[in-house]
């Protein structure tokens, strides 16, 4: 069952990339020519909430065709399985949909399915209408009503969705130095990147300590020995807080030393804080900045690039490996190290099968991110005429993290790198966001084959290191 819900999934994502291309192929969609595989990697780059982009959104693409963008977004922020599952669960054909539903949630129970995916549209119409309204009344000093409502919608939505798609040329650099829109974007991307699972407990401890009701997802909670309810979070959830605060803090510092006097030497004091603050939250995993990454230095390209792969948290609207699964490598390392034969995190044993996940994860993105680069240096000579490696490999890692972010092209205005790559460049790019969107774990699971009678024979010794 788990490789026929892969294979539609994965179906799905190309059929809805597919549809989306054509309807940007319209000539109602855009002002000017394009070609099938640049609306291809738009449409894709949309579903997959990446950002990357070949052509400039807000001056190509009409009022239509920015919609049917939106509507991308939306749909891969909360996953379209999730909305494919709500409307199979009415015509009571829900058979594959706990399946379905498993490939974007790990470890849901398929009882609690449509419960949950219910729930994740509740939380995005919730927090994307909070930050739309948020962000309408900080456009409102620089735009009138009308407009600054398209843009408080389109940024809200792709901000949450961790999208990173603009109705602004320059995504925010226009906004560097304005603390509300910086903020209101930096918490709409981490509440998108923290997970609807860490969002669902927050919902039940909020019940539980201003409200008394009860905990109807059953995560969380505890009774003591007189009966009287408790609240716990779980082990995932202090996680997903754990990891998540020390990367933005250790982000926005080094950032913040690495470009202080370079980068960021023509800002002002608020604007270096708040350009560190941002660049160190929207690699997990959203594309807008409010800084040019052509003029960062290299160092700081290669930590983003760290964050990049890293991503958000599981179960969210984030790509990459995700902070939970690179966490538990590291950790499992030190526990190495140091003799033990388990890990422990928050005085609770972590289970080995989920400590092989995230050691098959790594390896597997490490070997994919590895061979893509080298297809790249191997076939798109030209690129190499206009960036260097590492511009290149910031590409790579933001496809694969489902980022966006680029260090821009120098053909064109206002677009990512990828409009400098050749067309396979390009589809390989677009490959690597349908991988990062799906995740290597559900690719992985669709190559493993059945277990095998394992024949015994004697061991015998094999030199590693």
């Amino acid at each position: 069952m788990e490789r026929k819900a892969f294979i539609f999934l994965f179906i799905g994502y190309v059929g809805f990339s597919l549809l989306g291309a054509l309807l940007l192929l319209l000539p109602v969609s855009r002002t000017g020519p394009l070609s099938f595989s640049d609306a291809f990697f738009t449409s894709t780059s949309a579903l997959c909430v990446t950002g990357l982009i070949v052509k400039d959104t807000p001056v190509f693409f009409t009022l239509f065709g920015k919609f049917v963008i939106l509507t991308l977004i939306q749909l891969g922020g909360i996953g379209y399985m999730t909305v494919a599952g709500i409307f199979l669960h009415r015509l009571r054909r829900s058979l594959m949909f706990p399946e379905m539903m498993a490939q974007g949630f790990p470890e849901l129970k398929p009882g609690f399915a449509f419960f949950f995916a219910r729930r994740v549209i509740i939380y995005t119409i919730v927090i994307e209408s909070l930050g739309a309204f948020f962000l309408f009344l900080a456009f409102l000093k620089y735009y009138e009503p009308p407009l600054a409502f398209k843009h408080a919608v389109f940024q809200s939505i792709s901000a949450f969705c961790n999208a990173g798609f603009s109705t602004f040329s320059d995504s925010l650099v226009g906004f560097r130095g304005d603390v509300w829109v910086n903020l209101i974007v930096i918490l709409l991307i981490i509440c998108g990147g923290l997970g609807f699972f860490v969002m669902n407990e927050i919902k039940d401890y909020l019940s539980y300590k201003f409200r008394g009701l009860g905990l109807p997802s059953g995560r969380g909670k505890r009774f003591t020995e007189q009966g009287v309810k408790i609240f716990r979070f779980s082990t995932h959830t202090k996680g997903v807080f754990t990891w998540t605060l020390l990367l933005v803090i250790a982000g926005f510092v080094l950032i913040f030393l690495l470009e202080h006097n370079q980068g960021f030497a023509s800002f002002t004091p608020l604007e270096k804080i708040l350009a560190s603050l941002f660049q160190s939250v929207t690699p997990r995993t959203c594309g807008f900045n409010t800084v040019d990454f052509a003029r960062i230095t290299p160092a700081t390209l290669c930590f983003v690039m760290f964050l990049m792969y890293i991503g958000g948290s599981p179960g969210g609207t984030a790509g990459g490996v995700k902070t939970n699964t690179f966490a538990l490598v590291f950790l499992w390392i030190i526990h190495y190290l140091k003799g033990y034969k388990n890990v422990y995190l928050f005085k609770r044993k972590i289970p080995d099968t989920t400590v092989e996940k995230a050691l098959i994860i790594v390896l597997l993105s490490i070997s994919l991110l590895v061979i893509t680069s080298f297809l790249i240096f191997a076939f798109d000579s030209r690129v190499f005429q206009y960036h260097n490696p590492i511009e290149v490999m910031f590409e790579v890692f933001s496809a694969f993290g489902t980022v966006g972010l680029s260090t821009g092209s120098r053909l064109y205005s206002n677009v990512s790198l990828s409009a400098d790559f050749i067309v396979l460049s390009r589809w390989i790019i677009i490959v690597l966001m349908l991988v990062g969107k799906i995740g290597i774990l559900s690719l992985a699971t669709y190559m493993i084959e059945k277990s095998k009678v394992e024949i015994g024979y004697p061991e015998d010794r094999y030199i590693v290191g």
